[in-house]
């Protein structure tokens, strides 16, 4: 009796097991699903605005969100629901561009899609673009937009310098907002060559662009496999992230002798434009200075962006 007990439960977990196995596959195999017609996305808000500000503005509102980052700050765009699509449609003509605060926000559908599960997802996508296929070196990448800029402005902005695109298109994160780079198309090489050398570090709402010959097989070109150093550190030297891009190395050394005496501060760069990759490293005479530093100043907001500083495993 024992052993046909426990033959019924081996049973019954292997039916249990395959149940859910088929559960979890239908549920992956299920498409993305669109985000609903009566919702909008509202970009370029001020990082101190409010929800109640919000419903303020946007009266015929059924909720308010937005979504918030490290240390519950606004990521600086919010989701609005409306009753039904007229409304949000209505609400959408007329927000558009609207003034809050010091800033125009933008106001569209919202392109959000659901995310598919990790198990279901197949290999690494190509860069994520609907844009056809451009003709070798006809492409070329746009960097350091600010999240506002649109197709409609990149192509205005390329059209005032002088050199017109045929196609644009601005990436975007899963909840529709600007990952603050594009892709541009132009009808020749020979005209995209003369394009990054016009349009490269000229300003767009702003904001210096980095604009160079997109490289053969974007983000999914082969990469040589990364090189694992030992870790080598005197506990001397901190590495400090999260820098403002016009951060430069006199800026690292005035900030940290505060703490104690700066025997070295770099800002590291781009070889090719020479601005800064958001990160330094600053190397003190102690390793009780470079402790003090970390002490003092993690977290602490330089022009806005608060510094995160660690000591410096790889010297």
């Amino acid at each position: 009796k024992k052993h046909l007990f426990c033959f019924f439960l081996i049973q019954k977990n292997e039916k249990k097991k395959k149940k859910e196995k088929k559960m979890s596959t239908e549920q992956q195999q299920q498409p993305a699903s669109s985000p609903p017609a009566n919702r909008l996305y509202v970009g370029n808000i001020p990082w101190s605005t409010t929800v109640e500000e919000l419903q303020a503005l946007f009266a015929d509102a059924t909720s308010v969100e937005i979504p918030t980052g490290r240390q519950n700050r606004s990521r600086g765009y919010a989701l609005v629901t409306f009753a039904d699509e007229s409304i949000a449609q209505a609400a959408m003509q007329s927000m558009n561009g609207h003034v809050l605060g010091d800033r125009n926000i933008s106001v569209r559908e919202d392109k959000a899609l659901t995310k598919t599960p990790k198990s279901a997802r197949g290999a690494p996508a190509q860069r994520p673009t609907n844009l056809p296929e451009a003709e070798e070196g006809c492409r070329c990448y746009v960097g350091n937009l600010a999240w506002e800029t649109d197709e409609q402005g990149l192509m205005e902005h390329c059209q005032t310098i002088g050199h017109p695109v045929l196609r644009c298109e601005v990436a975007r994160q899963s909840g529709g907002r600007s990952k603050g780079w594009a892709l541009i198309d132009f009808a020749t090489k020979e005209a995209a060559e003369a394009g990054v050398k016009a349009l490269h570090d000229t300003e767009c709402r702003a904001r210096s662009i980095i604009v160079r010959a997109e490289r053969p097989g974007g983000a999914t070109a082969t990469k040589p496999p990364r090189e694992i150093r030992p870790e080598n550190s005197s506990g001397l030297q901190i590495v400090v992230r999260n820098l403002p891009w016009s951060t430069t190395s006199d800026d690292l050394r005035q900030v940290f002798q505060q703490v104690g005496t700066v025997v070295d501060a770099k800002s590291t760069c781009h070889e090719d434009t020479g601005r800064s990759k958001g990160w330094g490293t600053v190397l003190f005479e102690t390793q009780e200075q470079a402790q003090a530093a970390i002490a003092g100043f993690n977290g602490v907001e330089l022009e806005g962006r608060p510094m995160q500083i660690k000591i410096d495993r790889y010297e």
